[in-house]
């Protein structure tokens, strides 16, 4: 069986130099390739705490909880029409071409 291994790359700039790290990524975290370099620092960031805080409870549930949580955002990710749907409810939102819940309510008359 051939297996492809995904690169994720991982760093960190600053104004005189930077750090880049490029890994291959295990075959269970191929999901990782739809999240952006922000979303991945924050994976990793959330997964080392959870890690943590699992250790210290000797309750692993967090640690799974937090795998699903992200595995659904890279699937939602993954779909190009999600994608374009968040992207495009992102950049309403930025332009002020939103409505407000307030609004809605009203406008719904709820």
């Amino acid at each position: 069986m051939i297996s492809t291994m995904e690169q994720v790359m991982v760093g960190k700039m600053t104004q005189a130099n930077g750090q880049l790290s490029l890994f291959t990524l295990p075959q269970n975290f191929a999901w990782l390739k739809f999240l952006s370099a922000e979303e991945i620092a924050e994976f990793f960031f959330e997964l080392l705490n959870a890690l943590q805080q699992s250790q210290q409870q000797s309750n692993w549930n967090l640690v799974l909880e937090l795998l699903e949580e992200w595995q659904e955002t890279a699937s939602l990710k993954a779909n190009p029409l999600v994608r374009q749907g968040i992207e495009q409810g992102l950049t309403e939102l930025q332009t002020g071409q939103h409505i407000s819940w307030a609004n809605l309510q009203a406008e719904l008359e709820l």
